[in-house]
């Protein structure tokens, strides 16, 4: 217990000090190489790219592309809200802004799918130029061409339920995956997933128990071959609010019983928003356990190590 003490203290420590660099810098510091040229983190979490990704601000979605060229994130209550890109010219990395399909403040969960050129995103756009915005949340794609990113486009039902359908998450066969808190769910909030058919999302399954549960599950990350899925829930038996599980498929179908993350994950405050790197070497994490929502990053092994033994 005192060596955590000590963990977290400096770890706040450090955090404080960005804040405070953040706050007197007047451009973005020089950024090369991969992972906007961060010292890797181990097996304990850290705040990524503290000043600089991680600000007073609050962040959430973030992604890289598979080529590592290419970093989404999404930043709130500050001079620019919404998702932001930055992107790897000739070795430096580029002045976080707003993403070409981006409405601003009605933006925060997306994710970049595995063939890096299509973010599905979840938005609380107006549907209809001059509509005012819609009270929750729906699910929104746009592709990536020679000329730009496309004006992004609403999925339909039943996909889109009009009852806050969010935070995307896409295997490499295109499966989509999502919570809503649509009806006929087993909780406050579901997962369900989507397989395509000839391109377009024709069907809607609920995963069902053990995932899903009387209390809320949202937030889901799916393995790009749909190994595991991570999400998070705000199940008994957690370490406080929203805690993170994992589940892995198994051979039959079907999923293993969720697992917490554990303490080293999860805290008496709010963990949401994973995601695994398309290299598989990083777990990306959102969380406010010091009062600020941060995104945060470690070694990705430990997610094998999670995994049930036979």
């Amino acid at each position: 217990m005192m060596v955590r003490t000590r963990a977290i203290t400096s770890l706040a420590s450090v955090i404080a000090l960005g804040l405070c660099s953040w706050a007197q810098a007047d451009e973005l510091p020089v950024l090369k190489g991969p992972y906007l040229g961060q010292q890797p983190p181990g097996q304990t979490p850290e705040v990524f790219a503290p000043s600089i990704i991680s600000t007073p601000a609050p962040e959430g979605s973030s992604w890289f592309s598979e080529d590592g060229r290419l970093f989404l994130f999404t930043r709130g209550r500050s001079a620019v809200n919404g998702i932001l890109l930055m992107e790897e010219v000739s070795g430096v990395w580029s002045e976080p802004r707003l993403a070409p399909f981006s409405a601003g403040q009605h933006d925060w969960d997306f994710v970049l799918a595995p063939d890096g050129k299509t973010v599905f995103l979840a938005s609380g756009r107006p549907v209809h130029s001059g509509e005012p915005a819609p009270r929750d949340h729906s699910i929104w794609m746009s592709r990536r061409t020679a000329q730009g990113w496309s004006e992004p486009e609403r999925l339909p039902r039943p996909v889109n339920a009009g009852q806050h359908d969010s935070f995307p998450s896409v295997a490499a066969d295109g499966t989509l995956y999502f919570f809503s808190g649509r009806d006929g769910g087993l909780g406050q909030g579901d997962i369900y997933r989507s397989r395509p058919v000839r391109g377009r999302y024709l069907e809607v399954e609920n995963l069902g128990a053990p995932v899903n549960s009387a209390s809320h599950e949202v937030d889901p990350f799916i393995a790009p071959d749909e190994s595991y899925l991570i999400f998070c829930s705000d199940r008994p038996g957690g370490h406080g609010k929203d805690d993170m599980y994992i589940v892995f498929a198994k051979a039959g179908g079907g999923w293993t019983a969720p697992v917490n993350m554990g303490e080293t994950v999860n805290s008496p405050h709010q963990e949401y928003i994973p995601s695994v790197s398309r290299d598989g070497k990083y777990f990306f994490f959102t969380t406010n356990k010091f009062g600020n929502r941060d995104i945060y990053w470690m070694d990705a092994s430990m997610i094998e190590r999670l995994r049930p033994r036979r």
